[in-house]
């Protein structure tokens, strides 16, 4: 890798006039933290947007720097798409040909790219482009329940402590999920005592992320079939129900592999039981099977309620 490896906060951080790199390469779990660095970006530099799971055809005709002054700089968004639409070693090798010959470009994934992916022919060239990597690492426990605070006293509401963490209890951690529903909750007239935000997130359809993962994970039908009607009659979206499976089972997997991952100390211990009851083996299987429900979904092949619900029998 050419350049050097740093977590997207640093990185905001730095985005100001004299911006210090021109090849980047950004990927990690928490995709809100990428698109909010790429909305930074696009706050200090001009840039350009190609999408790389609809159509790279314009990028190609795209012709960098410009004798006249500064062109845009191009942005690969969902950059981890790129092994699956580049299949063609003709198209892959056109494809690192133009970024090598680009003065600037990012390229944005929005999902963590694993050892084997970044190892990849495509991923390690244009590592090697780099000037930097940028991490979209979460944030800790402590520092969401520190933002949420500020948050809600920014707002002028007074929010205990047990609140705050039966919310991340309920929604996640993940910061685009929290920022959705903690701003229905700003906007509610009242106390925020734990009884109402209760209500008030599940009045909303939100389903707790364990309703779904533990009983597909255990081959509990019924209890699945369910929370999924649950889910469904409430306005959810399957594909996000989807993600939040990958994004929980993904999760356990990094667990069950020895990594050292930040989770509340409650969804750590669940998780944990979770990994001896069933092995990993069992959860790197579900996660094959999530991915194929993704793209099934996305492709048309099946609507996202038929996708969701065959969960529960496969």
């Amino acid at each position: 890798m050419k350049g050097k490896s740093i977590e997207v906060k640093e990185a905001i951080k730095k985005l100001k006039g004299n911006f210090p790199w021109k090849k980047i390469l950004i990927h990690g779990e928490e995709d809100y933290l990428t698109e909010h660095f790429l909305k930074k970006l696009s706050s200090v530099r001009n840039v350009e947007k190609f999408y790389a799971d609809e159509d790279l055809n314009g990028l190609f005709s795209f012709t960098g720097s410009s004798l006249f002054g500064s062109s845009p700089m191009p942005v690969i968004i969902h950059g981890e798409a790129l092994p699956s639409v580049l299949k063609r070693k003709k198209e892959r090798e056109r494809f690192l040909k133009l970024l090598s010959e680009l003065e600037e470009f990012v390229v944005a994934c929005f999902r963590e790219l694993d050892y084997r992916e970044l190892n990849s022919e495509i991923f390690s060239h244009i590592s090697s482009l780099c000037d930097v990597t940028i991490i979209s690492t979460p944030y800790t426990e402590n520092q969401i329940l520190a933002l949420l605070k500020r948050k809600f006293e920014s707002a002028g509401k007074s929010v205990s402590p047990n609140v705050l963490r039966l919310i991340i209890n309920t929604i996640g951690t993940s910061m685009r999920e929290l920022k959705v529903e903690t701003d229905k909750l700003i906007s509610y007239p009242g106390e925020l005592d734990e009884k109402t935000v209760k209500e008030l997130l599940f009045s909303a359809g939100k389903v707790d992320p364990f309703s779904l993962v533990v009983p597909l994970i255990r081959g509990e039908k019924k209890i699945f079939l369910s929370s999924v009607n649950t889910y469904l009659s409430s306005g959810g979206d399957p594909v996000a129900a989807v993600g939040l499976l990958q994004s929980q089972i993904r999760t356990m997997i990094r667990l069950a592999s020895g990594e050292n991952v930040r989770l509340p100390s409650g969804v750590s211990r669940t998780y944990k039981l979770l990994i001896k009851e069933v092995g990993i083996k069992k959860l790197i299987s579900l996660l094959y099977l999530l991915d194929e429900a993704e793209f099934s979904i996305k492709t048309g092949a099946r609507s996202g309620e038929e996708a969701l619900k065959l969960l529960a029998y496969l």
